[in-house]
């Protein structure tokens, strides 16, 4: 039973094992925080901190005289303080040097790695029981150590290099003995391999490389304690002191953000004076001072240092604050345990140990706010890492204690996402403070004193409907995400060195936990120790295909950013991410601590884990999914100007308001009302002005757009993007599963014919392929004729005794096929699991292996395969089976998984299974790597002496690792064949390798695929999805541009865009090539040797002038025609008059920095005099370029920004893409101006989702939630709906803003008339206007479909454009000039009377009853109706107001109930609206100005303002030129400089535009305020980053000072480009749309 979890230690009293180094402890009170942490360095043995001492433990090392520190956090190799001792917890780790000789006198300074030690048998208890027993069962006085062979070879295996040779000291309890030296020689090393199992033949095939590697292969890159503090990046926040000790700037890696903090503190005499103007003024400085926080920060807090302060004040880069407090909590731990290995590292290393007695943090936007007191700012507790798992791995096996528990739990709290949520009364408070409906609750009061009760009353109901509709709403959101982001489970967590049951919550980063299948959720981010798991990690990358788990090696801690949500694929595959489901768990595979993991278990009967294990890494909301929800809940704000702009002419309506509001004051004094009339009715003026439905209104149109959305199952998370929507102007897509079906086809397999090097035809049934490993080549080539008999790699005589290249690219060599086979790379080299019998993995390795016809086992916990397993060691010698086995006789290696032919039978060990045996073994598989393009495994067949290797993966990346002589000659023909017609190519290739069974499970990735033999193409076939071409076909009609954005080959990518019609048939296509030098030189540095600093310095945003350091260039190439080229700089077409260009780039590496220039001059010579300017390509334009990855990544970093700017004008495609470069693009095109819309199927395309301003996910995975918009059809026909939909959306909210600030005019101007002569409208007048009137006419416009069509002309997104703006003032001098005739001509109507007061004193009430109020009062019920008719737009945007049915009978209605009131009104309609009974002839004229205000209102709105609207603007910019001459000339600047001119003269005056590369730029010279090439000075006038040429203006109208003629007046009128991207169309002679 598992001993429940409870607060007291469980001590484990056992007794050391002879020769263990047990550490020296002292008994020490349980609870001392200030001295759980303070480990002594090896020569202190005793360290005082503060009152508590704890002593060292002597430590053997065999290399470093200084042992690495034991984890400030962790138990490391030393007892507990709480007295109590474990034998395996003080067993040493060894520290090893890569040199072959070394003494104590250069020990300090070895660099520490841990290639060998921490391999699956790098701890066994074999002959030699563990290597510190080893070493330390000499005496410790002895001159030499002559033990056994066995105890040198198991010293040499833990070192990791078989020729070692030198000194090796052993820390006794006495001090430091010299045991002695190993003979240098190879007879010496060679007894240990052979005593421990090795022959020499292994011995030699074992030679591949990476034999003595780690079990993941990776190097590792951390350094001994000596040098760890010497590698780090001087120049990150983590090791600056803050300059200003009040505020610091804190960049949020994950958000992209940057956040300003400023230390205050409350001021009590600022208090106390902020209370009483609260008091004074009712509340009205309480509540402006909440709307307005600034002022309350101004007027009640001082600066405070961040250490000292109260709270902290945040505000972000988008202007939105917050002021979060400062919590103060004790503490006890070192800096360490804090900030973690961070103080390793950096200038205050030394103070690491220090202890902290009180911390301060804060949490903003649930981040985790630390303060450190020595760099005097807050650091947030995401990059928090252990030391102890760099320096001292093999401990975090051991789990927390609960003092240390402790400690964490104060830094990091529970791990659990828990969002607040506001409680109902708290809710109701701030909606009720908004101040929208702060303005409603005044204007209701308002209403009250003015007896308007009905229309209050009215007006306060749908107000509380709004307040109750949103309150309701927002908390059925906020549960929504509550029960997605909170999960807590069971789990049984290591604590004190026994297991106990406790729950998910209390879990801490370093606990170790184990890992059950009935764990369907993983809880945190963890890393695997033990075991296999199989995960579906949909919830994050929105794929739903299972992924394989493998446990973690100690290099993949040195590579390892906690401060970054996501990892690579190098380090994704060890964790375990929270949120995701957890499919299958195996203890199958054992960690990195071999046997000594296996000590702190009751061991099983086969040697293997006793249990699935991980250690946790993040909590809570510093976990990947935590991440998740943070991005939902905080989106990064909207960039559209719609909304700013609404309130900006909600203010200019607020000015009207208060003009009006002074001039009825004015006007009521004359006429002698008392001081409430006039103060009620002036206060009435202001609600007519700003309607208080306006803003609620504005939002209809989005409302309707996402319902009708619904209705297509595409779902929105943020509303306020539909109208971005319209905005849309290029459209980015993922190609396989958006473009493409997800599925793939096979097509055939194209083997490799060796004697004629070339392909043979196509095997389109993979099953007919031959089972086994082919014959031997019939005749010998030039491959295999000097080889003979000998083929096989690693046999003596062969390969193995051949000098090898350590060069990527393999030299000619003589290799032999006939081991290796096709149909066992189809049928191995996959990473396809069976869970629950059916076949889980990526789509494309599933049908790989089902062409086959193959079947796949798996072993169950290493019982399922048996016979497999027996038969693999079969061909070992015995030393090995015996170092692998446990000594029940069972062995303890890996049970692989097993494939077979269909027909074949099962091996067994009784020989029942059948004599028709056919198995292969999966022994060792490398994951696909999206930066290596590859995949690998290691395979062996039923009774082959020989193991098999199996590579997969791009072509070019594939053809790199072979050797030459086994590439076929026609290799680049039929690649391009079948790329060109869109198949998908997969290359595979493979070797033949002898190796021991150890030496294959800590083999290098890079020793596998290396020296490979090239064996043949795998043909995919990935059909267009039948809606592609028609959905991009009329985007094109809609001039919206389209990229194809894919991580598949690029000639794949450009032939899937002809099929789709993205690229035409007739455009041409260029494509890069990127001419790199092989040695980069890194930048030197005095403080840092990392690469980062360089790389970064040459990361700044494409500005580098490239003619420095040349690394690299770019050569643009024509796919169909070798005589075409674009210069590198201008990428201008260029016609080849002569071939010379062959000659030149002959490579794709250059062996030297002098090569790469070499090849620079060279080619660029020959651009310049043998190359001319393809004028008919330049005059259309009809040519792109298509991008790789690589490319893509050189020109962000080094290509200066005009080149930048014309490649992403020009590419049309894009390939070999990261899911990061492709976050990245999203965010190079939204830089030059482009507004961006990004569509995926959800896997890898999270990131350009998040980016984009529209981003589609064609995914049901909850990881679509943080895109926008998510489409549950994997068709992208729901682009052509989101786009018309926004276009809608947009028009409508346009419409009815535009509507609703005219109602308000309309009806200011009717009340400022009537108050003329103290009149009025009546309370039912406002009611049918307000509610019966306006509110129909406002919902049920916003109802209207949108149009079938994507139209070329994209709606006006700009609020304050002179379009919008000419418009409505237009449409306010129609409607206020019509109801001033109106009102004179009642006054000339028949039976006219002057309005007068039945009670002459009454002063006190409004004259409602009046032919002025009649008169008004019906016209501008006529103008509220029409002119909704004429703002309500149908196409292009929208379809026709006819099918807008309620609408229409809407309209029909009220129209013809004001004919009703106008024409023929009964006494009943006289008495509720107040009204006089006119003549017959004024009600007909009224009828008739009516048609007429709707005839000119409908003519202006379609012809007349649309014509009128540039005129104006043009005007305005000519206005706007003289009023700046004319400063200029007044302020005697005579060539001053206008900043931000908007004519755009200069630019059509400086003809020529970017001028052609120099004729031999060896070292191109670039001008620094440009950015161009320098024979291009003076051509160019405009940047890419949108900044205009400087412009001198002569004060007296004469030439300006470089002697060119003035801007004229057309030049000046003329519009700007506002957007960059606009400026370069036009410089390249692009189509406006493109």
């Amino acid at each position: 039973m598992p001993v429940p979890l409870q607060r007291e230690p469980v001590h484990r009293a056992v007794e050391p094992a002879e020769h263990d180094v047990v550490a020296v402890h002292v008994e020490t009170p349980t609870r001392q925080y200030a001295a759980i942490n303070a480990v002594p360095p090896l020569h202190e043995y005793s360290r005082q901190t503060g009152a508590i001492a704890a002593a060292a433990a002597p430590i053997v090392s065999l290399t470093s005289p200084i042992l690495h520190r034991a984890s400030l956090d962790g138990p490391g190799v030393t007892a507990p303080l709480t007295g109590t001792h474990d034998p395996v917890e003080s067993r040493s780790l060894a520290s090893t040097a890569e040199s072959a000789h070394y003494d104590d006198s250069n020990a300090e300074n070895m660099p520490f790695t841990y290639s060998g030690v921490f391999s699956p048998h790098g701890w066994h208890d074999g002959p030699s029981n563990n290597s510190a027993r080893a070493i330390a069962a000499a005496p410790a006085g002895g001159n030499a150590l002559h033990g056994s062979v066995n105890a040198i070879a198991a010293a040499t295996r833990l070192a990791g290099k078989r020729a070692a040779e030198g000194n090796i000291v052993v820390h006794g309890h006495s001090g430091l003995h010299e045991i002695g030296s190993l003979a240098p020689g190879r007879s010496h090393m060679s007894s240990a391999l052979c005593a421990d199992g090795l022959s020499s033949d292994e011995e030699d095939s074992d030679s591949q490389g990476g034999d003595d590697s780690d079990s993941d292969t990776e190097s590792y890159e951390g350094l001994a304690v000596d040098d760890i503090n010497e590698t780090y990046d001087h120049s990150l926040p983590e090791y600056v002191s803050n300059a200003d000790p009040y505020t610091q700037c804190i960049y949020l890696d994950e958000e992209g953000i940057t956040i300003h903090v400023q230390g205050m503190s409350y001021s009590s005499l600022g208090l106390w004076m902020y209370g009483l103007a609260g008091i004074l003024s009712c509340g009205i400085v309480t509540l402006l001072c909440r709307w307005v926080p600034q002022w309350r920060i101004r007027w009640t807090m001082k600066r405070a240092s961040l250490g000292e302060a109260d709270f902290a004040v945040i505000v972000d880069e988008f202007g939105a604050m917050s002021i979060e407090p400062i919590q103060r909590r004790g503490y006890g731990g070192t800096l360490e345990s804090i900030f973690g290995s961070l103080t390793r590292k950096g200038p205050l290393n030394g103070r690491s140990d220090d202890v902290v007695r009180s911390l301060s943090m804060f949490t903003h936007r649930y981040y985790r706010f630390v303060y450190h007191p020595y760099l005097e700012k807050f650091l947030p507790n995401t990059c928090w890492m252990d030391s102890a798992w760099t320096r001292i791995p093999a401990t975090m096996r051991t789990g927390l204690t609960y003092d240390i528990r402790d400690l964490r739990n104060t830094i990091f709290g529970e791990n659990n996402i828990d969002i607040k949520e506001k409680s109902i009364a708290r809710l109701l408070f701030d909606e009720v403070l908004n101040p929208f409906y702060v303005f409603q609750a005044g204007s209701v009061i308002l209403w009250c004193f003015d007896d308007y009760y009905y229309y209050a009353s009215c007006i306060l109901l749908i107000s509380v409907s709004g307040i109750v509709e949103t309150l309701v709403e927002t908390r059925r959101n906020t549960r929504k995400i509550r029960e997605m982001a909170h999960f807590t489970c069971p789990v049984r967590v290591l604590r004190d060195g026994a297991w106990r049951d406790g729950s998910a919550e209390d879990l801490l980063p370093g606990d170790v936990f184990e890992l059950v299948s009935s764990m369907h959720v993983l809880p945190c981010d963890a890393v695997l120790l033990e075991g296999d798991c199989i995960v579906n990690e949909s919830m994050l990358t929105g794929e739903s295909v299972p992924v394989a788990k493998v446990p973690v090696a100690p290099a993949v801690f040195g590579k390892m950013r906690l401060a970054s949500s996501t990892f690579g694929s190098d380090i994704a595959k060890h964790v375990l991410f929270s949120g995701t489901k957890l499919v299958r768990v195996k203890k199958t595979s054992l960690g990195f601590g071999g046997n000594r993991w296996l000590d702190l278990e009751q061991r099983t009967a086969l040697g293997t884990p006793a249990r699935a294990t991980a250690m946790v890494l993040r909590t809570g909301f510093n976990t990947t999914k935590g991440a998740l929800i943070r991005s939902i809940l905080f989106p990064r704000p909207n960039k559209f100007k719609f909304y700013d702009d609404s309130f900006r002419f909600i203010g200019v309506l607020a000015g009207i308001a208060v003009l009006g509001f002074l001039a009825s004051i004015g006007n009521f004094l004359r006429l002698g009302l008392n001081a409430r009339i006039i103060t009620v009715r002036a206060l009435d003026l202001i609600t007519v002005v700003v309607p208080p439905a306006l803003p609620a209104t504005m939002s209809i149109g989005v409302s309707f757009a996402l319902a009708r959305l619904r209705k297509r199952h595409i779902y929105c998370i943020s509303p306020t993007r539909i109208n971005v929507c319209g905005k849309i102007n290029v459209m980015c897509f993922d190609k396989t599963g958006t473009l493409t079906e997800e599925g793939l086809d096979v097509l055939g397999v194209c083997a490799v014919d060796y004697d004629a090097c070339k392909f043979v035809e196509l095997q389109e049934n993979p099953r007919q392929l031959p089972i086994g490993p082919a014959s031997a080549p019939t005749a010998p080539s030039s491959a295999f004729s000097s080889v003979g008999s000998s083929h096989a790699m690693g046999l003596p005589g062969g390969l193995a005794d051949l000098d090898r290249s350590s060069s990527m690219t393999a030299p000619r060599r003589a290799v032999d096929p006939s081991k290796l086979c096709a149909l066992h790379a189809l049928a191995t080299c996959h990473a396809v699991k069976l869970v629950d019998g059916k076949l889980v993995g990526d789509p494309l390795d599933i049908k790989m292996f089902e062409s086959t016809g193959w079947i796949l086992e798996e072993g169950e916990d290493y019982t399922g395969v048996p016979a497999l397993q027996s038969a693999l060691i079969g061909h070992m010698s015995a030393g090995v089976a015996a170092a692998v086995s446990q000594p029940v006789g069972k062995s303890a290696m890996p049970v692989p998984a097993v494939v077979r032919p269909p027909h074949s039978d099962r091996f067994t060990l009784d020989g029942a299974g059948g004599i028709n045996v056919y198995e292969l073994g999966i022994i060792r598989t490398f994951d696909f790597s999206a930066a290596l393009r590859r995949q690998s495994v290691v395979a062996k067949r039923l009774g082959a002496r020989y193991n098999e290797v199996y590579v997969k993966g791009a072509p070019e990346a594939i053809r790199e690792l072979c050797f030459s002589d086994t590439i076929p000659r026609d290799f680049d023909r039929t690649l391009l064949e079948y790329t060109n017609h869109g198949y998908r190519v997969i290359a595979l290739a493979g070797k033949s390798l002898k190796m021991s069974w150890p030496k294959l499970q800590r083999l290098k990735r890079d020793a596998v695929e290396q020296e490979l033999i090239f064996i043949g193409f795998l043909v995919f076939e990935n059909k267009l999805k039948p809606t592609t071409a028609p959905v991009l076909d009329e985007l094109r009609g809609a001039k919206i541009r389209q990229i194809m954005c894919t991580g598949d080959n690029v000639l794949t990518a450009i032939s899937v865009g002809r099929e789709c019609r993205m690229v035409p048939e007739d455009m041409r296509v260029f494509i890069p090539r990127l001419i790199r030098r092989k040695e980069v030189v890194p930048v030197p540095t005095a403080v840092t040797n990392s690469a980062d600093e360089a790389s970064c310095s040459n990361s700044n945003g494409g500005n580098g002038s490239g003619g420095v350091d040349v690394r690299a260039m770019v050569v643009w190439e024509d796919s169909s025609d070798d005589m075409r080229v674009l210069d590198p700089y201008t990428l201008e077409p260029r016609l080849a008059t002569s071939q010379v260009k062959e000659r030149l780039v002959t490579s794709d590496l250059a062996e030297t920095s002098e090569e790469m220039e070499r090849q620079q001059q060279l080619y660029f010579n020959w651009l310049h005099n043998y190359t001319d300017l393809d004028m008919s390509l330049a005059t259309s334009g009809n040519y792109c370029v298509a991008v790789t990855g690589e490319v893509f990544r050189y020109m962000m970093d080094e290509a200066p920004d005009v080149t930048i700017g014309r490649m992403l004008m020009r590419a049309a495609v894009y390939a070999r893409m990261s899911p990061d470069e492709k976050a990245e693009l999203v965010e190079r095109l939204q830089a030059i101006g482009y507004c961006t819309g990004f569509c995926g199927d959800g896997a890898n395309d999270c990131g350009a989702l998040r980016a984009a301003d529209v981003g589609l996910s064609l995914s049901e995975a909850e990881a679509s939630v943080a895109a926008p918009f998510t489409s549950h059809s994997t068709d992208i026909q729901c682009v052509l709906e989101v786009i018309r939909e926004g276009r809608a959306a947009l028009v409508t909210s346009f419409s009815c803003f535009k509507y609703m600030a005219l109602y308000s005019i309309i009806q200011f101007t009717s009340v400022s008339m009537l108050y003329e002569f103290g009149g009025g409208l009546g309370d039912f007048q406002f009611l049918y206007i307000d509610l019966f009137i306006i509110v129909p006419l406002a919902i049920f416009m916003g109802r209207t479909p949108a149009f079938h069509r994507i139209m070329p002309k994209r709606p006006t997104a700009n609020l304050m454009s002179k379009k919008v703006l000419t418009s409505l003032f237009g449409q306010i001098i129609i409607n206020s000039s019509i109801q001033a005739i109106v009102f004179r001509l009642v006054k000339q109507s028949d039976h006219y009377s002057p309005p007068v007061r039945e009670d002459p004193n009454d002063r006190d009430t409004l004259l409602i009853r009046s032919f002025e109020n009649t008169a008004l009062f019906l016209a501008s019920s006529f103008q509220y109706i029409l002119v909704a008719c004429v703002f309500s737009i149908g196409p292009p945007y929208r379809q026709s107001n006819l099918r807008n049915h309620g609408f229409m009978i809407t309209c029909s209605l009220l129209v013809l109930f004001t004919l009703f009131l106008t024409l023929n009104p009964n006494d009943w309609a006289n008495h509720v609206f107040e009204l006089i009974d006119v003549s017959t002839s004024f009600r007909r004229t009224l009828v008739v100005w009516a048609a007429a205000n709707f005839g000119l209102s409908s003519i202006g709105e379609r012809w007349v303002f649309p014509w009128l609207a540039p005129t104006v603007a043009k005007f305005g910019r000519i206005v706007r030129y003289l009023v700046r001459r004319h400063f200029l000339r007044n302020t005697r600047h005579r060539y001053s400089k206008v900043s931000r001119m908007e004519d755009g003269a200069m630019n059509d005056s400086a003809a020529g535009g970017y001028g052609r590369a120099p004729a031999t730029p060896s070292k191109p010279r670039f001008d620094l305020r440009t950015g161009e090439p320098a024979s291009a000075i003076g051509s160019s006038s405009a940047t890419i980053n949108g900044a205009e040429p400087d412009m001198a203006y002569p004060a007296d109208g004469g030439d300006l000072e470089d002697g060119r003629s003035p801007p004229t007046w057309e030049e000046i009128a003329r519009k700007t480009d506002s957007k960059p991207y606009k400026r370069i169309l036009r410089e390249m002679g692009i189509p406006a749309w493109y």
